[in-house]
């Protein structure tokens, strides 16, 4: 075996330029596939990581019926923000933070013009523990319990009103029982996310002051969590639903955003669909390169065979030929892919504006086992199996033929 090894390596090194060009192909395809997939798999983060730590946490906790009835942010599908419900969450291994809220419909004025809006009643210290990058793109301060009718409005709602920071106005909105209430505001600040209908629509205000102007003390209607770990999500959850029961409802970022996770898939299919090309046109090239040398090498292969070299041993001299290719083309496109995706990661990522927004997300590239073990795989096995036939095709010449060949 070792002979043939060596054998195959000085093969391979007869014809440098040959071999220089097979192994740039497979390595062209190693490294196309796992730049390209690497920051796909960063777009798809920094996506989710928008939903999971920027918006409505790993998960969500609501009173039974609730999604069916989302749209209208109901309240009397409430329950109490203390006591055993949040106090056993927070015991569960793996969740790191439990944040109680409010929400409920209103309306926005600035004495002048009012407009419709969905208000999101928040405890400060709970909040930014669940969703770290809430305020990544606010223009302002964030909602604090020291202002206690300090509020953060959606851009283009800040806009509409002519609302700047230190500036007010009120809001209303109806109590569960139907009546309306209205508390004076104060904006804190303006948040600009890439999402039309919160910078449209959304404002954010201390949940005392919401359960004040809607009559409901110790009262929310969601509670938001965060956990440790992304992939122990479903887990976590599971694990609350049977704690709390059947009069609650826990669903996940991907049920609360699953336009998202279907975006996420399909970028990923894409990816797949790309990658394959890149792969096809590297196995190509290893094709073509030991047909190449089987035509160039057949009266050598004559001589092999009169002095007494079995077929399936001039088989395994090709193979192993291709195998050197496959070992020094994906290891070279693999060194060089890792060395890009680590210099890029240093640098923070690079920078992508959602469309239609000024919000700047940083997309860093990630390499996870499932995109590294499947391009490696692929690359290093295509190549094997395209050295294959002209391996067989080598073994099957006849001695006699080949030695007249010129």
């Amino acid at each position: 075996m070792f002979t043939l090894i060596r054998l195959a390596i000085r093969n391979v090194l007869r014809n440098k330029s040959r071999a220089a060009f097979t192994v740039g192909a497979i390595g062209f395809g190693v490294l196309m596939t796992l730049l390209l997939g690497s920051f796909v798999v960063g777009l798809g983060n920094a996506m989710v990581d928008d939903i999971v730590q920027g918006k409505v946490g790993a998960f969500q906790v609501h009173r039974k019926g609730y999604s069916d009835v989302r749209e209208n942010q109901p309240l009397d599908l409430d329950f109490a923000d203390t006591g055993a419900n949040l106090s056993n969450i927070k015991k569960i291994h793996g969740v790191t933070g439990v944040s109680p809220r409010l929400v409920f419909s209103g309306m926005a004025a600035n004495g002048s013009q009012s407009t419709m809006i969905v208000v999101t009643g928040i405890d400060p210290a709970q909040e930014y523990r669940v969703l770290p990058h809430a305020n990544d793109f606010l223009e302002g301060k964030p909602v604090d319990n020291a202002v206690a009718n300090g509020a953060i409005f959606g851009k283009d709602l800040a806009d509409a009103l002519g609302l700047k920071a230190g500036t007010g106005g009120t809001i209303q909105a109806a109590s569960k029982s139907g009546q309306q209430n209205a508390l004076d505001f104060e904006l804190r600040g303006a948040l600009n996310n890439g999402n039309a209908f919160e910078s449209k629509r959304s404002v954010v205000v201390p949940l005392r002051w919401a359960q004040n102007l809607l009559g409901m003390e110790g009262r929310v209607t969601e509670l938001a969590v965060s956990t440790q770990n992304r992939e122990d999500i479903p887990a976590i959850a599971a694990q609350v639903q049977n704690l709390l029961g059947p009069d609650y409802e826990v669903q996940t970022w991907k049920q609360l955003r699953p336009n998202v996770d279907d975006v996420v898939n399909f970028q990923r299919m894409v990816l797949g669909a790309i990658c394959s090309i890149f792969l096809v046109i590297a196995i190509i090239g290893v094709v073509n390169t030991m047909l190449m040398a089987v035509l160039e090498r057949t009266r050598e292969i004559g001589t092999m065979m009169a002095v007494g070299m079995r077929r399936h041993r001039i088989t395994e001299l090709f193979l192993w030929e291709a195998t050197t290719l496959a070992v020094i083309g994906t290891g070279s496109g693999l060194a060089v892919a890792l060395a890009i995706i680590e210099a890029v990661a240093r640098k923070g990522g690079v920078p992508a504006n959602a469309p239609g927004s000024a919000a700047v997300y940083y997309i860093v590239p990630a390499v996870p086992f499932d995109l590294l073990a499947p391009t490696l795989l692929a690359a290093f096995v295509g190549t094997i199996l395209a050295g294959a036939y002209p391996s067989w095709r080598a073994a099957r010449l006849n001695p006699v033929d080949a030695l007249r060949a010129t």
